[in-house]
């Protein structure tokens, strides 16, 4: 069963924390993680990310998943679209010194260090409606 944990981390931008999660998915000495980073603004509350990973998982072992990895698979089920591109910009990550991160393989703690990152709480914050809405294209046009 994965684990979440919302964090503040030190990076710079999104794109140097996904060069770190890349890294860390490379590193031999760490097996079978799964990491994934979401925009903590995006996600509803714990059971939209559980069942994202649980849809995702689900679709690769029925060979219906639409990414090549089980982590952009997650991002999709999340953001409730068949497109990548469309999954990170509902929600993928913004704001690199604040994510909640989804994770299994590998303790919070572990994964704390190796991000330099500390937890924020709550894990899961009040989404705004507007900006799901708006995020989400739900409502009328």
């Amino acid at each position: 069963m994965p684990s979440f944990a919302r964090v503040r981390t030190g990076f710079s931008s999104p794109k140097a924390l996904f060069d770190r999660i890349a890294e860390l998915r490379d590193d031999k000495k760490i097996k079978n993680v799964f990491l994934q980073a979401f925009d903590p603004r995006a996600i509803v509350s714990e059971r939209h990310l559980l069942l994202a990973y649980e849809n995702a998982k689900r679709a690769f072992d029925e060979k219906r998943n639409v990414a090549d990895e089980l982590e952009a698979e997650v991002l999709a089920r999340a953001a409730g679209t068949r497109r990548i591109s469309e999954a990170i910009e509902r929600v993928g990550v913004r704001d690199a010194a604040d994510v909640l991160i989804l994770f299994d393989g590998i303790a919070k703690e572990e994964i704390l260090k190796k991000l330099n990152a500390s937890e924020l709480k709550p894990a899961i914050i009040d989404a705004d409606e507007n900006e799901l809405a708006r995020r989400f294209e739900i409502g009328a046009k």
